[in-house]
């Protein structure tokens, strides 16, 4: 079996899924910070699969994790099927040499967020509270069973979803890239795919970056709200949407890294605050 035949059968090796699939389980809170989140699991999992792509090529085994070590973030049991696709690309992509890393990173990004929706809305809202209602009923009296219960149901469930869509995720990976490379598909749907990476970021950021200042200006015994009257009246966001570009510029012109520009937020917060610049 050539280099070739061997790539393309990983897909379907049930021995190479499962080594993979419980390296990543056991890897998926490692290193969980504000920076990266579930990305070193990401890159945990690709060096795990890395002698298996690029047996005899330390440098490609140290460029295919050095790709993943990025910020990436879902819900763990319907999310696995993210890593499944990832790695499935990354298959195809040793084998064919085609898939580019934009299209890879676009993909995660563009699924990220849709699964952890629904992950948490299903895991977190439906399927934990009804398991805890009928492991406390199981628990009357003092009775072990009811946790027991519990952490067996909550493990067998977790594991058989996230397993399955993880399996499913590597082959689908692989057709997915096929797909996407053949006739002028690539050109048409990577735009897509990136754009709505780029939507998902921004819904994220535009709920959850908060920057307003509290400066009140006397004008003429007029007294103006510079943030209602002034930033929220000519673009609501506004200073939000600043302070981003801002960070966005400090790391891609500046190359600073996360631990400094959070540095940097602490002590600009702490001044603003005390200044009443910022609310």
């Amino acid at each position: 079996m050539d280099n070739n035949e061997r790539l393309a059968s990983l897909k379907n090796d049930k021995s190479f899924i499962r080594r993979i699939y419980w390296h990543l389980m056991y890897e998926i809170a490692v290193c969980f910070t504000m920076e990266r989140m579930m990305g070193c699991s990401m890159t945990l999992m690709m060096i795990d699969a890395s002698k298996d792509l690029y047996p005899d090529d330390p440098a490609k085994q140290q460029e295919l994790a050095q790709h993943h070590m990025v910020f990436f973030n879902t819900q763990q049991t319907f999310g696995a099927v993210v890593w499944g696709i990832a790695l499935g690309m990354e298959i195809e992509r040793a084998r064919t040499g085609e898939v580019p890393d934009e299209m890879i990173q676009s993909i995660k990004t563009a699924l990220a967020g849709p699964l952890a929706g629904l992950g948490d809305t299903v895991w977190q809202t439906l399927f934990v509270p009804i398991l805890l209602s009928i492991s406390i009923g199981l628990s009357e009296g003092g009775s072990i069973v009811g946790p027991i219960f519990a952490v067996v149901v909550y493990v067998a469930v977790n594991w058989a979803c996230s397993y399955y869509l993880f399996a499913a995720g590597v082959k689908m990976g692989v057709d997915g890239a096929n797909a996407l490379l053949s006739g002028d598909l690539k050109e048409r749907v990577l735009p897509a795919i990136e754009t709505m990476g780029i939507i998902v970021v921004g819904a994220v950021l535009a709920n959850n970056c908060y920057l307003e200042t509290a400066l009140v200006l006397n004008v003429n015994g007029v007294m103006v709200d510079l943030q209602a009257d002034v930033f929220d009246a000519i673009y609501g966001g506004l200073i939000p949407l600043i302070g981003s570009v801002i960070v966005f510029w400090l790391i891609k012109a500046k190359h600073l890294s996360a631990n400094k520009i959070m540095l940097g937020m602490l002590v600009v917060a702490i001044i603003g605050y005390f200044t009443t610049i910022l609310a």
